[in-house]
């Protein structure tokens, strides 16, 4: 019996030590797993493929979700309040915000936390950032403005005698500027020749719409708000005169556009998840550069086609993730 407890207590101890190992591996897991608050801001398939690609891309960035925080204020405001007041005061080592309005709430909170915006197609007019390039704050993240690149690729291959495309874009807007600077070089780099037609406000439209009549093949609606604003009066004018329009994504193609990219919005996800892994690594979010992803399709709107006469070819309808 006397022989045995020293045993036993051989045991007890190393069990001890074992336990005493372990809880310290775990303090030390847990103290190395930063604290990613993510603000979903509502519920959308959308936002849950974001949310997807986050994690997806956080598990290849070798960063722990264990101390993973999401919180979901289903678009109301008080609520969202109150979230992003709790994630200040809970020290955030970084935020994630989905959508414009998702961000806009903490910029007002913080401006020591980084926050990391996903899903917001105008950083700059929403006062996020104050460019692409250099977003000068404690924000950056992923944006979706409107892929004019692929917008203008995929209608040369509709009208491929295209030569000339009308710009409609309100001039002084942050993204009506941005977006258009894009097409311009993206037309010029394809040997197109943009004809601009900017306007100040949305009641000018379709006078803009009018005055590029006779004088362009198609026109591009690079997409910011208050263009789209007046969408209708431009899309009526284009078809009377047979004259396709594109870009400005889903919001105008639903409405008579002919086409415009789309995003994968896991991909998008994951793209965020690389800027986390840079500003944990300790780079300053006023220099990381916001992500504009590449465009994964495109939404098309047949019907408009087949109304204008135009074949849409099949590498451009086999990319279509949306048709009307």
């Amino acid at each position: 019996m006397n022989l045995r407890l020293p045993s036993l207590l051989g045991s007890t101890m190393s069990l001890a030590i074992i336990l005493m190992s372990n809880t310290a591996a775990v303090t030390i897991a847990n103290a190395a797993a930063p604290k990613i608050c993510v603000n979903q801001y509502a519920t959308a398939t959308v936002i849950d493929d974001i949310i997807n690609g986050l994690k997806e891309g956080l598990g290849k960035e070798g960063i722990s979700t264990e101390s993973l925080v999401i919180q979901n204020p289903e678009g109301d405001a008080a609520t969202q309040q109150t979230l992003a007041q709790g994630f200040i005061s809970d020290e955030c080592d970084v935020i994630v915000a989905i959508s414009t309005p998702g961000a806009q709430v903490f910029r007002k909170l913080t401006s020591t936390i980084p926050v990391v915006f996903v899903g917001s197609s105008t950083p700059i007019e929403a006062g996020l950032v104050t460019s692409f390039e250099q977003p000068g704050f404690n924000f950056t993240g992923v944006a979706d403005p409107a892929p004019v690149e692929a917008d203008i690729d995929a209608m040369t291959k509709v009208l491929p005698q295209m030569k000339s495309v009308g710009l409609i874009y309100k001039a002084g807007d942050p993204a009506g500027d941005f977006l258009a600077k894009r097409s311009i070089a993206h037309m010029e780099k394809r040997g197109l020749t943009p004809v601009i037609a900017a306007i100040a406000n949305a009641g000018e439209t379709t006078q803009a719409a009018q005055s590029l009549i006779g004088k362009v093949d198609a026109i591009q609606l690079p997409g910011d708000s208050t263009t789209m604003s007046g969408i209708a009066g431009i899309i009526k004018v284009a078809n009377d005169a047979k004259v396709p329009v594109f870009g400005s994504l889903s919001e105008a193609v639903s409405q008579g556009a002919l086409l415009s990219g789309s995003y994968s919005y896991v991909e998008v996800g994951s793209l965020a998840a690389q800027t986390v892994s840079k500003v944990l690594a300790g780079a300053d979010p006023a220099t990381i550069p916001v992500v504009v992803p590449s465009a994964a399709g495109f939404e098309i709107n047949v019907g408009q086609a087949k109304k204008l006469g135009l074949e849409i070819p099949a590498e451009v309808m086999t990319r279509a993730t949306r048709t009307y």
